[in-house]
């Protein structure tokens, strides 16, 4: 995550200050996830100063259902104009392809990247009733109890399901996946102590486990973030490699005006990169700001696709 936002920030530093297309009406982000998450948040927090730099209203459109793949399938086939935007995550833009037997859209052929928004490790949590205090405590566990321990998750084929079965590979443990519809109700059903074990971002965890109400493990990251920095990464926690975040970015239908294009990811690294919201959104959301070129999308588009077709083979994971 550091290494993207250095990278952000260097492209940055290149973009030209202005281009020549100008939206003519209303443009629309479209969030493939309910009200009140990260992605949601995100998008909201952008629309304002992106807004005022584009001289047209920025709209914010919610439209959840089938793990974001409603919401992509619908970017994909909006008018290619620069008017209509999806601000993807791993899971519509990487994770279907792995996890559906067929998507009606593929993320690299249809969709023309404008950058990469920002990367979130995802925090692993535990109820306290289980009496662990680490990785290698839950590890230990799950080995005296195979298949005994459940963990939620936002949905199937979610970087929250699929890191905890990464988890599973590498440590050569079995807990059982049960899926809910949103971060919500999967928090809710570990506070409730209803499952065991959950991973998913900061935004959803850090609340509960102040109040008490959680214990957290490790976060998922390559290295330990520096806005949660007294967590141990699961890599540090015996499992060299282990990396599973999530991220954010940006992507418009594919054939849109590469001068749009260009107008849009200046515009967008420009709020994105913006001190004003760093207080207000980045450390708040616990995300790291990138702000990238559009090759940068596809880079990361293809690694995760070959990075995680490996874990949904191991798991045999296929959703309907």
């Amino acid at each position: 995550m550091r290494a993207l936002a250095a990278l952000g920030a260097a492209l940055a530093l290149a973009l030209p200050a202005s281009a020549e297309w100008q939206p003519t009406r209303a443009v629309k982000i479209v969030v493939p996830f309910s009200p009140g998450g990260q992605p949601d948040v995100v998008a909201r927090a952008l629309a304002e100063p992106v807004s005022k730099a584009l001289g047209q209203p920025v709209i914010v459109e919610n439209r959840p259902g089938a793990g974001g793949n409603i919401a992509a399938d619908y970017v994909a086939k909006s008018a290619p104009d620069g008017h209509t935007l999806l601000i993807g995550t791993n899971g519509p833009l990487a994770l279907s392809v792995v996890v559906y037997p067929s998507i009606p859209y593929d993320p690299l052929r249809d969709f023309a990247p404008v950058t990469l928004v920002g990367a979130s490790p995802n925090l692993i949590a535990v109820h306290p009733s289980l009496g662990v205090s680490s990785v290698k405590e839950l590890v230990a566990l799950a080995k005296s109890q195979p298949g005994k321990l459940n963990f939620s998750s936002v949905g199937k084929g979610s970087v929250s399901q699929l890191s905890m079965e990464m988890l599973n590979a590498v440590a050569g443990i079995r807990t059982e996946h049960i899926p809910y519809n949103g971060g919500a109700p999967a928090v809710m059903a570990l506070v409730a102590g209803d499952v065991q074990v959950l991973s998913l971002n900061p935004t959803a965890i850090i609340p509960q486990w102040q109040a008490g109400k959680l214990r957290v493990l490790a976060q998922t990251g390559a290295a330990r973030s520096a806005l949660i920095a007294d967590v141990p990464t699961v890599a540090e926690s015996g499992y060299p490699g282990f990396e599973a975040g999530v991220w954010m970015a940006i992507v418009a239908p594919a054939r849109t005006p590469p001068a749009a294009l260009e107008r849009l990811n200046a515009e967008f690294v420009r709020a994105i990169r913006s001190p004003a919201l760093k207080a207000s959104l980045w450390d708040r959301q616990w995300i790291e700001p990138v702000g990238s070129g559009p090759e940068e999308v596809t880079r990361v588009i293809r690694r995760e696709i070959d990075k995680w077709a490996s874990v949904a083979k191991a798991a045999r994971l296929q959703a309907q």
